[in-house]
């Protein structure tokens, strides 16, 4: 690694020696706008390094120009472990470009379009990304994605469209405070670990339908600016939406709560429809302030169990008991005096 100082207070390093070491560039915060404009790193040598299979780590740099994924080449097809469940049934096999390196964009940002998914194949991340607080000024679509390590978005702002249609998520997804554009769709994807999207802001549509959470999801102080889908989706770790503001309608039908799931200090704004929803243990709607009164046409909810084994009778029920006794006794003594 060496270290330059393009100013005063500027420091600049880079992978040292030839391109084996990969694409590493780390601008420090200190730099002006104007040296990082001159140092500014282009999306066709991204793509490159990703086609060399070197490792590529940007912080505070800009990126210029449309990087392309689908150029990347196709090398063998998707297991059925890493399918989706829909293709999985249908049993078709899928052409896969691979990312075996890892992908570190950070504090930065991509004045281009981020592309893949237009040819139908999947993308496999083989290693983690990074994308933390960087700024995409272009739209980005990550759909047929299959990430095996752990994806980073927290602090990262979409200020277009953002797709991660068909993900399979292996290792989770932190996307603490970023801030989605006019449009985040997650649609049929799978996360096999935790999601953490708390005081995450999606400002457009957010498209989570018929998603899979094998872990934790938390939404906890999320922010839905527009229509907000999570209809048909399966929940089989604990849900947090406490606190969470939709500002517009919100669609929960025919989703599945598997273990207990918090509504609590949520706000709804529009309409809220969770009919034909399955709630397997005790929810907390009651704790939410709806602005229009709830749909839950046909849904399945299960009831607080009230005290019973060890608690032994209440206090009520005794004077009950004791006012009846008493009445009786009184009614005994008149029907003897007469």
């Amino acid at each position: 690694m060496s270290r330059s100082h393009a100013a005063a207070d500027c420091v600049v390093e880079t992978a040292a020696g030839s391109g084996e070491a990969g694409l590493v560039q780390r601008l420090a915060p200190t730099c002006s706008q104007s040296e990082r404009e001159a140092r500014a790193v282009q999306a066709t040598a991204v793509l490159e390094a990703l086609m060399k299979e070197r490792r590529v780590e940007l912080v505070g740099v800009i990126v210029q120009g449309d990087l392309d994924l689908d150029r990347l080449p196709v090398r063998g097809t998707v297991s059925s472990e890493q399918m989706v469940p829909e293709e999985r049934e249908g049993g078709r096999g899928q052409g896969v470009r691979h990312i075996r390196e890892a992908l570190i964009i950070r504090d930065s940002v991509v004045r281009g379009a981020v592309r893949h998914g237009l040819s139908g194949t999947a993308l496999l991340f083989a290693q983690p990304i990074d994308l933390r607080g960087t700024a995409f000024e272009g739209e980005v679509d990550f759909s047929r994605s299959i990430f095996q390590g752990a994806v980073q978005l927290s602090g990262a702002t979409f200020q277009k469209e953002a797709y991660f249609v068909q993900g399979s998520f292996m290792k989770g997804l932190d996307c603490r405070e970023t801030k989605f554009g006019p449009r985040a769709r997650f649609h049929r994807s799978i996360f096999r670990g935790p999601v953490d999207c708390s005081g995450a802001l999606f400002d457009g549509m957010a498209e989570f339908l018929e998603v899979t959470f094998e872990q934790s999801a938390v939404f906890e102080r999320a922010r839905f600016g527009s229509g907000t889908g999570f209809s048909g989706s399966r929940f089989a770790r604990e849900a947090n939406f406490e606190e969470a503001i939709f500002s517009r309608d919100a669609f929960f039908a025919f989703s599945v709560f598997e273990e207990t799931v918090v509504f609590s200090g949520a706000r709804f704004l529009g309409s809220a429809d969770f009919s034909g929803a399955v709630f397997r243990k005790p929810d907390d709607l009651a704790k939410a302030r709806f602005d229009v009164p709830p749909l839950l046409t046909n849904a399945s909810r299960v009831s607080e169990a009230s005290p019973t084994s060890g608690s032994g009778p209440s206090f009520g029920s005794y004077a009950v008991t004791a006012a009846c006794l008493a009445l009786a006794v009184a009614l005994l003594v008149y029907a003897w005096k007469i």
